[in-house]
């Protein structure tokens, strides 16, 4: 099969993915040190909630509860966020897989779609110095109307077929609902298993299952 572009998620893809009682750690420590004012950062089980994916429901149910606007609510969990991936790419703890090295052995252009925040996404890689390597990224704003286009919605691997201009690019993602987003951008998908999800059981068939991101280059020889 030929492929004129390579579209990536993000996480679980390129970078690793956070140890979970660790990233609620780090969220409460930043809500304690830096959002001080804001009762629903520093409540644990509603931080247990917003430290991971979420849905707008999940939001809207938070907000009432804290009689806080949803969009306020959201946005200071996205800073939150930001706040706490951006100190773990400094330290080391939020880095690039090693074989991220093959994407150069790449002669086709390479885009990120992902769900977490464009902001970060752009931040760690220029933390590790990746940002040649992307010619596109295309990911969330820190408002609450961008959970609407989170994947399985198709919209961030169009947008960045768009920007690649290209025919027919190939998907990789680390989740079944990258699968779905891949089908409704009516693109192939390999499907990345690592340590994180290797067990994992899918109720959806990809085009490919990979180990890493050689694998993914030999699919374009």
């Amino acid at each position: 099969m030929t492929y004129d572009a390579l579209i990536l998620d993000y996480d679980g893809v390129v970078v690793n993915i956070l140890d979970k009682k660790a990233r609620v750690k780090a969220c409460l420590r930043f809500a304690r040190e830096e959002f001080r004012g804001n009762e629903f950062l520093l409540h644990r089980r509603s931080m247990q909630t917003l430290a991971h994916s979420v849905s707008p429901e999940e939001v809207q149910s938070l907000s009432e509860r804290f009689d806080t606007p949803p969009e306020t609510l959201w946005r200071c969990r996205d800073d939150l966020h930001a706040s706490v991936v951006t100190e773990a790419a400094q330290n080391g703890e939020k880095k690039p897989y090693p074989d991220v090295q093959a994407l150069y052995e790449l002669d086709v252009p390479v885009g990120i779609a992902s769900n977490n925040q464009r902001r970060v996404v752009e931040r760690i890689t220029d933390e590790y110095g990746l940002t040649s390597r992307f010619e596109t990224i295309h990911a969330r704003e820190p408002v609450l109307e961008s959970l609407k286009i989170k994947k399985p919605a198709p919209t961030f691997l169009r947008r960045a077929q768009t920007d690649l201009d290209a025919s027919r690019p190939l998907y990789v993602g680390d989740k079944q609902k990258d699968i779905i987003a891949a089908r409704r951008a009516d693109m192939d998908v390999a499907f990345m298993r690592r340590t994180h999800n290797a067990n994992t059981v899918l109720d959806y068939e990809p085009t490919y299952e990979v180990e890493n991101l050689e694998d993914v280059v030999a699919l374009f020889e």
